[in-house]
């Protein structure tokens, strides 16, 4: 016999259980949540109380002064959570811009591989057809962006397919274009004196890794190694971009990065690359969506632009003059 109660009861779960979940999560307390929502701590606490008798699990934790932290199976329970609730959102407004209520709104998450001359292009050029639709960008590493991908914050994400397997989680990808990791450091370094420089010429400098991608400092360390030379010992690890960039331009830090990085400027840009061809990583830039979430018309025509904007970075090759 097939024991089909949990299925029924789950028939029981509404949005409201889950947007009062969220917000007690996200606030930190039932006094607060409750003045957000317009509702009572009772009827707040009544709603927690029905959605774990739903579950079957115990959500959250209260103490005293009515605070509260999720529990582990609350934190687990979180993210598909919010993921129902901008589904839901994303539902209305696809049925209200194909009856013409409103244009619809789209938002992208932009990974760092992603050519962002050819992005701005295309996102110009969806503004042009669609100048109602509003449109949100969200630019960051191509890993935080899909946490927010899975939460439904995100439509889709243009960035690094990363080396974690994302498909048994509802991830789908198409490969875009491949490319390089380069070396770069800011346009005073003293690598830059070099004619022709070497890895070696790099000893001693402190590099910047990627927070979300520890094996990067691995692949350049080894890059050293390869060549029978002291290893960097310091490192600074940050997936903040713009304080990234702010100390390379501070000091003399090396940055293994995307081309797409300082290729858009011109030749006095204020960082530049090191030509030397390690340490180098092959990133596939690709877009990134979830096979479960349909998408509204504005999103796949903002996409197919996309698609058609990516396709010379394909045929680009991106050269440099690499010391022997």
């Amino acid at each position: 016999m097939i024991d089909i109660e949990p299925r029924c009861r789950s028939l029981d779960l509404s949005f409201k259980e889950l947007e009062r979940f969220v917000a007690v999560v996200e606030y930190g307390s039932l006094g607060d949540a409750a003045k957000i929502l317009g509702v009572t701590q009772q009827a707040l606490g009544r709603s927690l109380t029905k959605l774990e008798d739903i579950l079957g699990a115990k959500l959250v934790s209260r103490s005293q002064g009515s605070q509260t932290r999720p529990t582990l199976t609350g934190e687990a329970f979180l993210q598909y959570a919010k993921s129902q609730l901008n589904s839901m959102s994303q539902a209305l407004q696809h049925v209200q811009s194909l009856v013409g209520a409103r244009a619809g709104r789209v938002s992208l998450g932009v990974g760092e591989t992603c050519d962002i001359g050819a992005l701005s292009r295309a996102v110009g050029e969806f503004h042009e057809r669609q100048p109602d639709v509003e449109i949100s960008l969200l630019e960051d590493y191509t890993e935080s962006l899909l946490d927010l991908l899975l939460e439904g914050v995100l439509d889709c994400v243009v960035g690094a397919i990363p080396e974690a397997d994302y498909t048994r989680r509802g991830v789908v990808h198409e490969v875009l274009y491949s490319i390089d990791d380069i070396v770069v450091a800011r346009a005073q370094h003293p690598v830059h004196k070099k004619k022709r420089p070497r890895l070696k010429d790099l000893e001693g400098y402190t590099w910047l890794v990627a927070r979300r991608r520890p094996n990067d400092w691995s692949v350049i360390r080894d890059a050293f190694l390869a060549e029978d030379l002291a290893p960097p010992q310091q490192v600074i690890r940050t997936d903040a971009v713009m304080v990234g960039t702010q100390l390379m331009l501070n000091d003399n830090f090396l940055f293994m990065v995307s081309p797409t990085f300082v290729e858009e400027g011109s030749s006095d840009s204020l960082l530049k690359q090191v030509p030397i061809s390690r340490p180098t990583v092959t990133r596939h830039s690709g877009l990134m969506t979830m096979r479960s979430r349909q998408l509204i018309p504005a999103t796949i025509e903002l996409i197919n632009i996309i698609r058609e904007h990516s396709k010379a970075r394909r045929r680009k090759k991106y050269r440099v003059s690499v010391g022997q």
